[in-house]
């Protein structure tokens, strides 16, 4: 079996009908490197600090939506708010046609257009990758919400209309807690840890070394692509 490839959704081309959307993955611009091509994490540039990365497989997600049903019961969102939604895809490539799922979330991008976009300062990101809205200074402007190329950032009328979104369940990361996503999923097909410090399976996915498109400047959210189909439904109609 081959090396997984590693790929991270473009920050510019998904835009707001990633649920509406034949030739999603085509379209998305995702970036791809197969794990032959890491390079070396060099010891003097690990930093003290976490830097917190999602590997999501889509290989073993099957789904199920316990994912989605975890968020929603950690973060308590309003009716119809969800951090993390599952979109479903076709695909008729040979050898056979298959069906599967794309997680969606907040990607806590390399430099984040939500931060740029708020007029109130609410919105940071911090030193360990997490973007993150800070409440009490939110004025419910929507200006983040336009911003977003995933359309991962929802004002929720339930909490004054303020924005809301995945922060990686921060309070339980600081509580030695996995993302309650993370613990929900049955099929493991997502993986949660430290890009400093990588260890045990989310390590072995990286292949104990940094891939180029997993680096540190870019977003914390990583994608293994379907096997056997990566080329066709990533590279149609592009050279």
């Amino acid at each position: 079996m081959s090396a997984p490839v590693i790929s991270s959704l473009h920050e510019s081309a998904i835009g707001k009908t990633v649920e509406n959307r034949r030739g999603f993955l085509k379209k998305s611009g995702m970036f791809m490197l197969g794990m032959t091509q890491p390079v070396a994490l060099a010891a003097n540039s690990v930093k003290n600090h976490p830097l917190w990365t999602m590997i999501i497989d889509l290989n073993r997600c099957m789904g199920c939506q316990s994912c989605v049903i975890a968020c929603k019961a950690r973060s308590r969102a309003g009716r119809g708010i969800f951090y993390t939604r599952l979109v479903e895809r076709h695909s008729d490539r040979l050898p056979e046609p298959k069906r599967f799922f794309l997680p969606v979330l907040c990607n806590h991008c390399k430099s984040p257009r939500c931060v740029s976009a708020c007029p109130s300062d609410a919105i940071t990101k911090l030193e360990n990758g997490i973007v993150l809205v800070d409440h009490a200074r939110c004025t419910g402007s929507g200006r983040c919400v336009s911003a977003c190329p995933f359309g991962s950032i929802q004002l929720d009328p339930s909490r004054g209309n303020r924005a809301f979104k995945c922060d990686f369940c921060l309070e339980r990361i600081r509580a030695g807690l996995m993302p309650a996503c993370v613990e929900a999923c049955p099929s493991r097909a997502r993986l949660f840890g430290d890009m400093n410090r990588p260890q045990g399976e989310f390590a072995a996915y990286l292949g104990h070394e940094i891939p180029q498109s997993a680096g540190r400047p870019g977003p914390r959210v990583l994608y293994v692509t379907l096997r056997n189909e990566v080329g066709a439904l990533l590279n149609d109609g592009r050279t």
